[in-house]
């Protein structure tokens, strides 16, 4: 727990008391492929269901319809929404002192005003909290979730080309972001890498970058890119962690996973998503990516099972999901117990 606040937000491997995923549900978004990625959805819902409860938040308007294409034994909430990004609208769970678990709602503005329309993902953080009847923490801070990694001990990885970035806190220092870290989840250390200012829309989340897998060590992504710049992107990432410690003093280990080989083609004007780090931990299991590749496939499965090797790894096949620029912890959300 950090001396500045009584709240802490817990680690992903911590213990769950369920997921929020949303359901995709705009034809003028997704065109053609919105039956192809609600298909991606379910395989990954059905694969978290496995491991612990899950809830879909619904557009009121097609219930009927997800209920039918989810199947039993997934909860359906009904919510105004515009994007399926549940990571990234939704709100960021913490612990108060009080053993309460609250909801951070940031100030969603559509990845800098990237998305065209963001008006109820900007209100979702608000309307779930009432909804479970969390305690809401609120903040004026432009961020998502997927900008954020935590170790569950006061040590948080982010990035300058989200947080920093003029289309969403424009002027904003690492200190005043860091004290603002401290007051809504409780981080004693922020750890910045640089980002990814090649990442089209999201501006280089953390969670397609790196990701702790137990204190004091983290998995990083190397570069299977055929594009210069994208090497170096990540060479810069890399180099940004020599020497770095966590909250309690510690030199972080480095564990590495390839991503997935490029050539292939996002869709309306984003980039496909290789990368394997992009993955859930679910309780008991790890919820990963695979791309129809079988061999990059393997030797990531194998990484992330070397990583945490208290869990059961599945991995989903995400190939529409990724065309959309987006991975498998993008979609997802845990509610901590």
């Amino acid at each position: 727990m950090s001396k500045l606040n009584d709240v802490r937000m817990p680690a992903e491997w911590e213990p769950h008391r369920g997921c929020f995923m949303a359901w995709p549900r705009n034809a003028e978004a997704w065109g053609r492929s919105l039956q192809e990625v609600r298909r991606d959805y379910g395989a990954v819902a059905q694969a978290i269901a496995r491991f612990e409860p899950l809830t879909v938040i619904v557009d009121p308007a097609q219930v009927a319809e997800a209920r039918n294409q989810l199947g039993s034994g997934i909860e359906i909430l009904a919510l105004p929404f515009d994007e399926p990004w549940m990571r990234d609208m939704g709100p960021t769970f913490t612990r108060r002192g009080d053993g309460a678990v609250a909801a951070v709602s940031w100030r969603f503005n559509g990845w800098g005003c990237f998305a065209p329309v963001f008006d109820q993902d900007a209100r979702l953080g608000r309307r779930l909290a009432a909804k479970i009847g969390a305690p809401l923490i609120s903040s004026a801070l432009a961020v998502e979730g997927g900008a954020l990694h935590v170790d569950g001990a006061g040590t948080l990885l982010t990035t300058d080309t989200v947080i920093l970035n003029k289309n969403r806190n424009p002027g904003i220092t690492r200190e005043a972001a860091e004290a603002e870290f401290a007051r809504a989840l409780g981080i004693a250390k922020t750890i910045w890498l640089p980002g990814n200012p090649y990442e089209k829309g999201t501006d280089g989340h953390i969670d397609g970058i790196a990701c702790f897998v137990r204190p004091g060590v983290l998995l990083f992504e190397e570069s299977a890119s055929s594009r210069p710049e994208m090497r170096e992107t990540t060479e810069r990432n890399r180099r940004a962690l020599d020497g770095q410690t966590d909250a309690a003093g510690r030199p972080l280990e480095i564990l590495t996973i390839r991503e997935a080989p490029d050539g292939r083609h996002g869709a309306k004007g984003w980039g496909y998503s290789t990368s394997y780090v992009n993955f859930y931990i679910a309780n008991g299991g790890v919820v990963m990516p695979s791309f129809g590749l079988p061999k990059e496939d393997a030797v990531a499965r194998e990484t992330v099972a070397a990583a945490l090797p208290d869990r059961e790894v599945v991995q989903v096949d995400i190939s529409t999901l990724a065309a959309a620029g987006g991975g498998i912890h993008c979609i997802t959300q845990q509610w901590p117990a």
